[in-house]
């Protein structure tokens, strides 16, 4: 019989340990939205290589400094209409497309964060040139203390398909 008591005893720590010492733990819950965008069969070019994009900051006001320009795409393909997305990479100094960074031309050590704007999808109809507007934002609080100067950077953007 006292085997017993001590193994129903020791069950009922166990019982005790697992829910946390205290009774039945509590769960949590976490949603993800899931979407996708299923492009064209198409294939989309950019008209020409490269653009470039200035900007031009007065230190003393105090609004976003911004520049834009157009890059016109172009799709062919079986498709009447074709879906396109555009992405770009973190350029050469910054850590992530939400993280972009100019670094000063004769200054190494002194960086400029601005963002990157445009449309990321659309459709467009089979062969016909679109424009595609991006523009770069630099906010007062990046500039009001910035080293004068010229601050460059590379970014590549990803046409897809």
């Amino acid at each position: 019989m006292p085997v017993r008591t001590f193994h129903a005893a020791f069950l009922a720590a166990m019982a005790l340990a697992i829910a946390g010492g205290t009774g039945a733990l509590a769960a949590d819950g976490h949603t993800i939205a899931i979407s996708a965008a299923v492009l064209s069969k198409s294939n989309c070019k950019f008209q020409t290589p490269s653009s470039v994009l200035p900007i031009a900051i007065d230190p003393a006001s105090g609004t976003p400094a911004t520049g834009t320009v157009a890059v016109s795409i172009r799709c062919q393909g079986s498709a009447s209409i074709a879906s396109w997305g555009l992405s770009h990479n973190a350029g050469l100094h910054g850590s992530g497309p939400a993280a972009l960074l100019m670094r000063h031309q004769t200054r190494p050590s002194q960086f400029l964060p601005y963002s990157l704007s445009y449309p990321t999808s659309g459709t467009i109809p089979k062969g016909v040139w679109t424009p595609i507007t991006l523009t770069a934002t630099v906010v007062p609080a990046s500039f009001a203390n910035a080293v004068p100067g010229t601050y460059t950077d590379t970014v590549s953007l990803t046409l897809l398909p």
